[in-house]
């Protein structure tokens, strides 16, 4: 038998092999995160280990996120307005990482104009967000269906009735 016959009798038998099975079967894995506990101070940010759990839990009183820690973003992206620096915790974004949607959460002690941008990676604004006057409590949906995976940062501009604004920026992955 000689080489080439040899080649086309393997080729025969693999397109027997894949012609004789109509369904292949395969699993997937979808890349998860938990972060189990951790904290924040001025200049430090901790985490008591991490696990496999994208996931976001609410209630009437409780607001709960698994995933990624916020980084101080001064240090990796020249970031100024570190959100959770400037806001503490009157908002929650999260899941981070997500995989579709973001639920945006917020809570300020007094009235004013709020407007959320969603920012990719290159500083261009996909998401421009007007949520007008708000009193105390805002929650919004914001879908990222249409985004690659990637970094994006979630831009927050809460301007009071009496006082100065502030500008948060929040990292936020999707997979």
């Amino acid at each position: 038998m000689c080489l080439s016959q040899f080649y086309r009798s393997g080729l025969f038998i693999l397109l027997f092999l894949f012609k004789g099975f109509s369904t292949i079967f395969s699993q997937s894995i979808t890349p998860n995160t938990l972060n189990n506990g951790g904290g924040t101070a001025t200049s430090m940010e901790w985490s008591l280990g991490e696990s496999v759990s994208i996931a976001h839990f609410n209630s009437t009183n409780f607001f709960l996120n698994t995933g990624l820690l916020q980084p101080l973003s001064t240090i990796v992206t020249t970031i100024n307005e570190y959100g959770p620096a400037v806001y503490g915790n009157q908002i929650n974004i999260g899941p981070n990482p997500t995989t579709s949607i973001i639920h945006f959460k917020c809570q300020f002690m007094q009235t004013g104009k709020l407007i959320i941008q969603v920012i990719d990676a290159k500083s261009s604004v996909l998401l421009n967000y007007e949520a007008g006057t708000i009193i105390s409590i805002y929650e919004k949906d914001i879908f990222m269906n249409s985004y690659p995976p990637g970094i994006f940062y979630v831009k927050v501009y809460f301007k009071p009735t009496n006082g100065l604004a502030k500008i948060g920026i929040y990292k936020i992955i999707k997979i």
